[in-house]
Order: structure tokens, then sequence, then C-alpha cells
């Protein structure tokens, strides 16, 4: 028989899963008790992802289980400091399936382009949303290379990462050696956003950042949020907003310049990667759910809303990157969500076609020019829906 145990602290509720059958002794039920009361009292020092998460979904028996073995017999196989919780592929696409979506497997280092290896700088995006998440764990779903987990793990928030692709989540340890984060301190698995290993009611907040767009139903993906948040707890969403002022003002002729034959080099290589796929290959970029209306469906789910606005720290300090580096890097990479489901061997053959037009249009030389752009040139709102 499945029993739940209640533990409040602070105004915070955690749930103590156990199996009245299982050989658990009192002490080890006091121990979870006691590593409960000690996270919120001192989050520096915390052990995440050991006795007190206990509410992981066990993928065999569906009881609650902490990692990395269940009572049934079932142990999560870690990979590389992947704990494996889902057997999904991490793409399905064919026309049968009931959902369809994208992971990013194949795209991996591509996604962030160079600026993977800079450190991420605490702005104002990650305080506010360490703010929001208070003294809570947060879920950190569909995490790609962490760049929300390794700055909220960072501000001692205590986070779950998951994601459907291997290659994105290992890359959360780039990310943490290079902000000097203890990889200890991560709790990383592979999962599937349409059936989260959770239990019900078992986080404080959950972040789905830039991900619902690649589902062929997203809403299934919301209600899944929905489950295992506890009462009380936040669905943390992003949206940009015009900002305070034109991104051009504060640019140099030259910079200006540049950013334009960038914007016309960008288009050249987007549109004639595509129109060679149709024409010769008869496929097109793949595209779910980019018009999912998120507010509509989360506002009929959850039981509230709050909207936090505000301006970026670094709003006025400008990035520069190569050309080759930044989206010729990530086109070549596969790094687009509309390239996703290419074949490997297509995307070679024909990447490699459009970049010789390329070369012969606009010279070589071309690659070394110089993208100029804000830190963020938008301001940010931030939206939580509250279950």
């Amino acid at each position: 028989m499945l029993v739940t145990a209640v533990a409040v602290f602070g105004g915070n509720i955690e749930f103590l899963y156990f199996e009245r059958t299982q050989t658990q002794s009192i002490v080890a039920l006091l121990h979870r008790f006691y590593a409960i009361k000690y996270k919120y009292k001192n989050h520096k020092n915390l052990k995440r992802g050991k006795i007190m998460y206990n509410f992981f979904k066990c993928p065999k028996c569906g009881k609650p289980m902490s990692l990395p073995s269940c009572s049934c017999g079932y142990t999560a196989q870690n990979k590389n400091g992947i704990y494996q919780l889902t057997d999904s592929p991490y793409i399905v696409k064919d026309d049968s399936a009931d959902v369809k979506y994208i992971g990013y497997e194949d795209i991996g280092e591509a996604y962030s382009g160079k600026l993977l290896y800079d450190k991420i700088e605490i702005d104002g995006i990650y305080k506010k949303t360490a703010e929001i998440v208070g003294n809570g764990i947060l879920l950190d779903l569909a995490c790609g290379d962490g760049v929300f987990t390794v700055p909220l793990v960072s501000q001692n928030i205590p986070v779950i990462s998951m994601d459907i692709s291997d290659r994105m989540l290992s890359l959360i340890y780039k990310r943490a050696e290079i902000a000097n984060i203890d990889s200890s301190r991560l709790i990383v698995c592979r999962a599937n956003a349409l059936d989260i290993p959770l239990m019900d009611n078992s986080v404080d907040a959950v972040i789905a950042n830039s991900m619902l767009h690649l589902v062929s139903k997203p809403e299934n993906v919301v209600k899944e949020i929905y489950r295992v948040l506890k009462n009380g707890g936040k669905f943390i969403t992003f949206e940009d907003k015009p900002g305070r002022k034109n991104p051009d003002d504060d640019f140099t002729e030259d910079e200006k310049t540049e950013n334009k034959k960038i914007t016309e080099m960008v288009g050249f290589i987007h549109s004639r990667y595509f129109e060679i796929l149709k024409d010769e290959y008869n496929m097109q970029g793949t595209r779910y759910s980019w018009r999912f209306d998120r507010d509509k469906v989360c506002s009929e789910i959850f039981s509230s809303k709050e909207l936090y606005s505000f301006n970026y720290e670094n709003q006025d300090k400008k990035i520069k990157i190569k050309f080759k580096d930044g989206f010729v890097y990530r086109m070549g990479g596969k790094g687009f969500s509309d390239q996703s489901d290419v074949p490997l061997d297509v995307h070679k053959s024909v990447f490699d076609r459009v970049m010789a037009e390329f070369i012969s249009q606009y010279g070589e030389k071309s690659l070394d020019i110089i993208n100029t752009f804000y830190d963020w040139s938008d301001d940010m709102e931030i939206i939580v829906y509250i279950k």
C-alpha cells in the first residue's frame, strides 16, 4: 500500500512517499524528513538529488522512488552523469504517432554556437527567476544545454534538469565547469516531457523554455507540468516585448553596414538551403506548434497568473561575433529546429553546396564579417501561471 506523509516547513509542503510493505525503518523515514528540513535551513550545503528527492516516478512500476533505484527492483542507468528515465526516441515524426515532437540530439553544441563556451552572466532574468522560485525546487524541463539550469544552480536554487537529448544534457556539465559549479550539485535526467517521471505535486516551479513549439500537441506537456506542480506551484514562462529603444541607436556606421550585410547573407543561406531541400528532396522544414496559444491553454488550466516586467542589467552591452562563428556555425550543425529531421547525409550535401555558392557570390572573407548586437535589445516579461 502506498502511504504519503506530509511535512510542512515555512509554508512549503513536501510529500514523502513510501511503501508500507517496504523494508524501510522509521529511522529511514525520519532521515527523509530531516533531510527536507535541512534543505529549507541551508541551501548552500544541500546534497541535492539524494534521499530527500523521493518523488521521482519509477518508469517500471509508476510508484515513487529516489534515484537511482526503486523498491520494485528497477535501477535507472546513469550514463555519463545522466539518469536514463525514458527509452523514448529523441524525435518522433511518424504520421501515425498520436503526438510528434522534436528533440535536439542531432543539434548539440550547434544550438548555442561558440557562445556555449562563454560564462553566463547572472543578470536580471536569472535573478528574477530565482526570486520567483524562492525556497522551492525547480524542474527545468527541456533544459537543453543548461542555459537556465547553470545560472540558477549557481544561485543555490535546487534544480532538476530534464531533456530528451543525451547530447544536449551532456553540455550542462560543460557549462557547469565554465561556471565553476561542482557537478555533484546537478541532477540531470533524460526524460520525456509528455510523461514526466515525477509524482503528482512534486515540485514548486517549472520552466519549459523554448520547447512547446517543438511538440505537435503542446497542451499535453502543459497538463503534465500542471500535474507535477504542487498546489501553489508556478509555471514560469518568458516573453520578449518591444525594447525601450531602437537597438541600432548606438551602433557605429560600420557596425550598421556589417549588420545589414549579415542579414542579407543569412537570408541567402537559409532560403537557398530550404529551396534545394524542397526542389530536389521533396523535404520541408518541420514546424509543429509555432502558433500555439500558450496563454489561452494555461489560463484555462491554471488558477491564476502573475506578470513580471523588467529591463536587463546588461541591456547596453554589445556582443560581437564573426558570421562564421554565429549563424553559419549553427546552421552547419543543424542547429535550428526546422532542420531537425533532415538526414545528416542530406544536410551535409545540401549545406556544403549552399556554402560553395555563398563563397562564390560573397567571397570567403565575408565569413569573418562581425555581427554586432546587444546582449538583450528587448525588455522581458515573465508570465507565471499558478496552480
